[in-house]
């Protein structure tokens, strides 16, 4: 069972009137920043609710305990009030697709997610932990495009006496971070780059009840990363009189190369002309591959010699 986690907001209103403020005997009054790399990319494999980077805010305070024999009024500010992701239990930042969570802990050493809000509150008189340091977790909350969140103050909690504020605690992000989603990537694998693919020898009897001979099976891959889907185009020369064949620059006459696909077992002509000579997998496992076959085909009067064919394959993917 997944825990979930409380937003605990500071607002301490109590419906209590302050007529009068004494002094608190300390109060705390610290700045914490956070600096996190300029750019952070999400990988699309990251869930909803996963966590994309966990950093402390800079600084830890000694823990103590400050003494108000009244009530003090408290002000409060959260950049993202109101701006909540349920689902995920963050505030929603300038980034479509990233959360924030702030955990804070007092001189109790007690750790607490706050919710972000800002408004006035009201502290009950007696003793109160301070705020000691702070922590910022940044979430995914769906597709992440690319966006910046900018430097300013997060949070701040300010204790009010009068017209001074002599205490607070503040947490700033000291920096502008971009999120951004991977860019995907794919490579046909080494071994395919510049391939030979060999044909066993075939006797000039063989096609005289036949077109087809010789047929062979082989594969492509391609490795990817972030990619969903890839893209396998054909291209080369076509034999004279019949542009489903690529061309025979070897020695043998009235034959040609026949390139085809095999996906799902099923055979489909991939022609010279460029025409219905692109194939589109799926990525699984960060692999795409292509089954394929070869033949020599004939296309005219065959007579003894060699097949010597060229294919070029370009793939795309997004």
């Amino acid at each position: 069972m997944k825990p979930s986690i409380k937003l605990i907001s500071t607002l301490l209103t109590l419906g209590m009137p302050i007529t009068a403020q004494a002094a608190c005997d300390s109060y705390m009054n610290s700045e914490h920043g956070l600096t996190l790399p300029a750019t952070i990319t999400v990988p699309d494999s990251l869930p909803v609710g996963g966590e994309i980077i966990r950093r402390p805010f800079s600084g830890v305070v000694p823990g103590r305990f400050m003494n108000c024999p009244t009530a003090t009024l408290i002000s409060i500010y959260g950049r993202y009030s109101g701006l909540t992701h349920p689902a995920t239990q963050s505030h929603r930042t300038e980034v479509p697709g990233v959360g924030i969570r702030i955990r804070i802990t007092d001189a109790r050493q007690l750790t607490h997610y706050y919710g972000l809000q800002s408004g006035d509150a009201v502290q009950p008189p007696g003793m109160h932990p301070i705020f000691t340091n702070a922590e910022a977790v940044f979430i995914k909350t769906g597709p992440v495009t690319d966006g910046v969140v900018p430097a300013a103050t997060l949070f701040s909690w300010s204790i009010r006496v009068g017209a001074s504020t002599p205490g607070r605690f503040l947490l700033r992000l000291n920096n502008p971070v971009r999120f951004v989603s991977p860019a995907a990537t794919c490579d046909l694998a080494a071994g395919d780059v510049n391939r030979t693919i060999s044909l066993g020898p075939v006797q000039v009897s063989a096609f005289q009840n036949v077109t087809t001979a010789g047929a062979r099976d082989f594969e492509l891959t391609a490795n990817c990363s972030d990619a969903s889907n890839v893209t396998f185009s054909f291209s080369g020369p076509p034999a004279p009189g019949n542009d489903q064949l690529f061309a025979n620059t070897g020695t043998a006459g009235g034959v040609a190369l026949w390139l085809y696909s095999r996906i799902g077992g099923g055979i489909q002509n991939i022609p010279a002309n460029g025409t219905e000579n692109a194939r589109t997998l799926v990525v699984s496992g960060n692999r795409a591959v292509l089954p394929l076959g070869a033949a020599y085909h004939k296309n005219g009067t065959v007579s003894q010699g060699t097949l010597v064919s060229t294919a070029t394959v370009n793939i795309t993917y997004n």
